[in-house]
């Protein structure tokens, strides 16, 4: 094991890896570079007169054991167990999802009859099929038409297109969450509709405050066993030297020696001219005077008239994320350009009129919006990624982790499964990558 190590990034990844690292026992020196000044990356929470938000609907889901030991270590009894309630909006109305025979009944006639019809469709083989054509090939014209493309192009910003296959094979996936619900193809999907399973996905969540609070105990142990988290220091890329990484370089406080580097930034930082690019998100974190009519913990929105993709409900993770009778709603748009970048402001009067629109509040009982533009979310996958990422050329003793360090479209507990890989010396498979 390297004496010297030094992370980039206290995400997830990030902190397990330090965490496991500085609680091993060995003679090593750990340091945490962080450009926030909490831990956390996008799994922070923000606070606001009583309000908790995090970034999106974050919860902790596995079937690893090892991952699901982890988190009961660092969360101890400072956790709850929540069950699932998710949405879909779809033709004027919420749905329960994964579809259930109820939500789906609801749908339009036309829909139905014309998702039946593709079930008797041949499938054609594609030599390199991309987004659009893996959900085709799975669902049917009309269900790629009706509800994928939209959400996934309003989502991304991209053409369908022009998104590689592992695009629809991670996003599917990370959507239904529970590995019982089979719904990869349009067979199973009806199936799981006319005939479903008992399914009840249960959560962890931590038992005061957010999201975060998983990450802060984390940090706090990482500290105890003699690591460092320097927070406010952003890294800029590696030194080397004979082809060996010799350091981090940072934009405020010069290089930081290492002898084993471990990335979990965005790897587009480190390869700037390999094309890697990531989605940015507009958080609107919207704090209510009164109990709102949302039953759901989130809710996806494929219209691509909706301005925003996704709505989160805390309270529906625990009922002190707000204060005492309040409620409040977080709105995730995908920022496409730069004016809503610099002024997401411009947006209020839409969001408004289509959250109402969508019964989602009344506009009357909002107390404050906060706008939190939250970078480098999620991956693209363009094409030729594979390629391009094969391709880099990594100089000795760094390796890449984590959602934005190996580019990587996963859920936490992908990212706490491969750190913990990494800490005892094992290669950790990435799913659509194997």
């Amino acid at each position: 094991m390297s004496k010297n190590i030094v992370i980039a990034g206290a995400g997830v990844s990030g902190l397990t890896l330090a965490e496991r690292l500085t609680s091993s026992g060995e003679d090593v020196s750990v340091t945490v570079l962080e450009k926030e000044d909490c831990p956390g990356g996008l799994a922070r929470t923000f606070e606001r007169d009583g309000f908790l938000f995090d970034i999106g609907p974050h919860r902790f889901h596995t079937s690893d054991t090892d991952v699901n030991n982890y988190l009961l270590e660092i969360l101890g009894d400072d956790h709850v167990t929540i069950n699932r309630s998710s949405n879909v909006y779809m033709a004027g109305k919420y749905r329960s999802w994964p579809l259930t025979m109820k939500s789906v009944a609801g749908l339009p006639m036309p829909v139905l009859f014309r998702s039946f019809l593709d079930l008797f469709r041949g499938k054609s083989e594609v030599e390199h099929p991309t987004f659009a054509d893996y959900v085709i090939s799975k669902y049917g014209k009309n269900i790629y038409n009706y509800f994928f493309r939209g959400y996934t192009e309003k989502f991304t910003g991209c053409s369908a297109d022009t998104l590689h296959i592992d695009w629809a094979e991670a996003g599917v996936n990370r959507a239904v969450i529970d590995k019982n619900v089979k719904t990869d193809d349009l067979f199973s999907l009806l199936k799981s509709v006319l005939i479903p399973k008992p399914v009840s996905t249960a959560f962890y969540y931590p038992s005061y405050g957010g999201i975060q609070t998983f990450c802060d105990k984390q940090a706090e142990r990482i500290q105890n066993n003699g690591g460092r988290i320097m927070y406010g220091c952003r890294a800029l890329g590696v030194e080397t030297v004979d082809g060996r990484v010799s350091g981090v370089e940072t934009a405020d406080m010069g290089v930081i020696k290492a002898d084993h580097v471990y990335w979990s930034a965005p790897v587009s930082i480190l390869f700037p001219d390999a094309g890697f690019r990531f989605m940015d998100t507009l958080l609107c974190n919207i704090g209510l005077s009164k109990r709102q009519n949302n039953n759901y913990q989130w809710c996806y929105f494929g219209q691509e008239d909706i301005l925003f993709s996704r709505l989160t409900v805390p309270r529906n993770f625990r009922a002190d994320t707000v204060p005492l009778e309040s409620d409040s709603l977080i709105v995730e748009i995908t920022l496409n350009n730069q004016e809503q970048r610099d002024n997401p402001k411009i947006l209020k009067d839409r969001l408004i009129h289509e959250l109402e629109g969508v019964n989602a509040l009344r506009a009357s009982d909002i107390i404050f919006i906060d706008w939190q533009v939250v970078p480098q979310t999620y991956p693209l996958y363009d094409l030729d990624y594979r390629k391009r990422f094969s391709e880099l050329l990594l100089p000795e003793g760094l390796d890449l982790t984590g959602r934005c360090g190996s580019f990587w479209y996963n859920n936490m507990d992908h990212s706490i499964g491969e750190a913990l890989a990494i800490s005892s010396g094992q290669v950790y498979s990435k799913d659509f990558w194997k």
